[in-house]
């Protein structure tokens, strides 16, 4: 019942995520080092959140927040602070802080990097997190649609309508070039580089082919039935540390003579190349996509082990059930 007037001060309690929509959507201010925001605009670009907890012993323990000169010392934004126990309904610059208090600040990216060369309040690591730029989501919208509608109609590739929409976000300050480093997942890169260099190395070297051909040895005096199965088998398995068009390559010439060697239809060896090829769900390098999501996905190794093996079983002896049938052999 009560009617707010202007100028009236409110005690808000609420968790991270509903201040961080708060600011995000404009219907809070960020703090005193911060330009007053319009209602439904956000704060400048690459403005994050953090918590930080007041350390034992730290200087700021026993003052209040108006008085402890966090905001004027570090140039990040006092926006709320999570205590174990009740605090009574002050207003929050007069709330005293104490050791293990957990304090929600605001600010840029430089700004909390000096903040976490201070001993007295502790910055939590990968505690900070960028607040949504709602007032650019009409200009990234724009951005994706572009890069869409060209790759898809073929104006420009894929590869430079998204190299020119990256750059495109950056220059709209859709994202600042912090945040457009942090979104690149270096493990990706490395097992990426990895594996073009196994796949490499295995194809000048011979070793892909004395794999396939020992393979196929291994099944001398079996039928083409056994052939076949045996042959999809170990591309199925190469194709997961190669790429499913190494595989592809290395694999059709040879299955071609087996093909010729015992008498068995050519198409059916073919066949076997392009599912085996792209039964590629067991490792992260086995395709790109299985990269893209690594890290988005918090994905591990094995992840894809448990999830892309049974994958590759069920393709395995469907194709070697069907695939004699299909072929006549």
């Amino acid at each position: 019942d009560v009617v707010l007037s202007e100028g009236d001060k409110l005690v808000v309690s609420a968790t991270r995520q509903a201040f961080t929509r708060a600011l995000a959507g404009g219907a809070a201010n960020p703090g005193q080092n911060q330009d007053p925001v319009e209602p439904g605009r956000g704060p400048a670009a690459g403005y994050q959140v953090a918590e930080a907890v007041v350390a034992p012993g730290s200087r700021h323990s026993g003052r209040t927040i108006r008085n402890a000169g966090i905001e004027t010392s570090y140039g990040v934004d006092m926006i709320a602070v999570q205590r174990k126990t009740r605090m009574n309904r002050i207003p929050f610059p007069e709330i005293r802080l104490e050791p293990g208090d957990t304090l929600l600040v605001g600010g840029t990216d430089t700004e909390l990097q000096n903040l976490r060369a201070n001993h007295d309040l502790l910055l939590l690591d990968w505690s900070a997190e960028s607040v949504p730029q709602r007032r650019k989501a009409g200009i990234a919208i724009a951005i994706f649609s572009a890069i869409v509608l060209g790759a898809a109609s073929g104006a420009v590739s894929i590869a430079a309508a998204a190299i020119i929409g990256a750059v495109a976000i950056v220059a709209t300050g859709c994202l600042t070039l912090p945040q457009a480093a942090r979104a690149f997942d270096r493990q990706i890169f490395v097992i990426a580089g990895a594996s073009v260099a196994a796949a490499v190395a295995l194809e000048k070297t011979g070793g892909a082919m004395l794999v396939a051909e020992s393979a196929v040895t291994l099944l001398d005096g079996y039928s083409p039935v056994v052939y076949l199965s045996g042959f999809f088998a170990v591309i199925a398995v190469m194709t997961n540390f190669l790429s499913n068009n190494a595989a592809a390559v290395l694999f059709t010439p040879i299955g071609i003579g087996i093909a010729n060697a015992i008498n068995a239809p050519p198409e059916a060896f073919v066949a076997a190349v392009i599912f085996a090829a792209n039964s590629s769900f067991a490792t992260p390098m086995g395709y790109q996509t299985n990269l893209l999501v690594m890290g988005p996905g918090n994905y591990r190794f094995l992840d894809y082990v448990k999830a892309g093996v049974p994958l590759v079983v069920i393709i395995w002896l469907t194709f070697s059930l069907v695939g004699p049938w299909y072929y006549g052999i």
